[in-house]
């Protein structure tokens, strides 16, 4: 008796997640957690305040922040370091390593550009007397931009590591799982600044 073999239809294969970027997806996912409880925060106290911001008595009476100037920069800073971050990935992909070295450079001088800016930032709120314990506000204000700041400060350390790395010849076009997950938290960064700018800059000047 003949028996009739069935074939079985080959099952479909879809590209597996490395592990390295499984690992920061699930990082960002608890940052996403993190930055939105201190979001959350910033929500609270504007609903609950009768008056946002509320009065500094050591500040000056019309300074709090301002999107112009410095943090308007910072922002163009910050997208534009996205942008070469992201070049500097593909050309790693394409085995364009002087496309890579020239745009993950370029990454960390913005990146660093950034901080100096904030920094500055800082330091005329202080001496315009809006500290930390100035009001809610400014309680809130440091707290957000100033883990935020410490976020772009570990991913400039990645990236100087990456690139570091790279020199030594470990990345190429089959072997760049570091780097991608690199680049998705420098992104990461990047999208909380945005919302960042929004609120705390841009909804407080518009709010004068």
């Amino acid at each position: 008796m003949a028996v009739a073999s069935m074939q079985r239809e080959p099952t479909p294969q879809y590209p597996a997640i490395k592990p390295g970027m499984m690992g920061m997806y699930i990082f960002l996912a608890s940052e996403v957690m993190f930055f939105g409880s201190l979001f959350a925060m910033y929500f609270y106290l504007f609903g609950s305040a009768g008056q946002w911001p509320p009065k500094a008595p050591s500040a000056s009476p019309e300074y709090y922040v301002s999107w112009l100037g410095i943090p308007a920069i910072n922002t163009v800073l910050l997208l534009s370091s996205g942008v070469t971050c992201h070049f500097a990935l593909d050309g790693l992909a394409h085995d364009n390593r002087r496309r890579f070295f020239l745009l993950q450079i370029s990454t960390i001088v913005l990146g660093l550009a950034f901080e100096f800016g904030q920094l500055y930032e800082f330091i005329n709120a202080f001496h315009r007397g809006l500290n930390l314990t100035a009001n809610t506000f400014a309680s809130a204000f440091f707290t957000m931009t100033g883990f935020h700041g410490a976020h772009v400060l570990g991913g400039l350390v990645l990236l100087t590591l990456i690139l570091y790395r790279a020199s030594r010849g470990q990345f190429d076009s089959r072997n760049h799982v570091g780097p991608a997950a690199v680049t998705l938290y420098w992104h990461f960064v990047d999208v909380v600044w945005i919302f960042l700018f929004i609120i705390l800059y841009v909804g407080i000047t518009a709010g004068k």
